[in-house]
This record gives C-alpha cells, structure tokens and sequence, in this order.
C-alpha cells in the first residue's frame, strides 16, 4: 500500500484501509495504478478528506476514472464534493 503514502495518505490512513480491506489488498495492489488516477482526479476536482472516503467507500476508487467524469459531467461540482463529504452512500444514487 505505499502507493497511498506516495498519495499523501498519512500512516494511520493507510493502517485503517489495510484492516477494513484486509481481504482486498491483493486487488487493490493490482489496481493501484487506477486506484492513483482515482485519487488525483478526485484531488484535482476538489473532494476534500479523500482517505476518508475511500475508508468508507473503496468500491468508488474501482471505477475508471472516465466512468467518473461521465457521472460526475451530469452534475455541479459543488454539490457532487458536498455530497460525497456528509454521505459517500450518496455515490449510488450519482451512478
């Protein structure tokens, strides 16, 4: 999982992912490289307290980056980064 320290997820971050996901390492390491396009473009966008998201909902940082930006063209910005920050359930209804 160094790729999330590289990503600037602090240590304690990283050890909470790595317990809730125990059983997803191995593909999150496959996919890490989506995983980071994921991160960035959720950074570049604006989401706040991307760790915190991805605790909550590590299926969203799965998806295509492309598949992202088609969802989120059908919405503001603003509401989809207020949305995400209270509720990261709110993602289903986006999709």
């Amino acid at each position: 999982m160094e790729f999330l320290k590289n990503k600037g997820f602090t240590k304690e971050e990283i050890i909470m992912i790595v317990r809730k996901y125990q059983d997803s390492l191995d593909t999150m390491e496959m996919i890490s490289d989506n995983i980071e396009d994921v991160i960035d473009y959720f950074d570049s966008f604006g989401i706040r307290n991307i760790p915190k998201l991805m605790y909550n909902r590590i299926d969203i940082f799965y998806i295509p980056v492309d598949k992202l930006m088609e969802i989120f063209s059908h919405y503001s910005r603003e509401y989809i980064i207020d949305c995400l920050d209270k509720d990261p359930a709110i993602f289903d209804e986006l999709n």
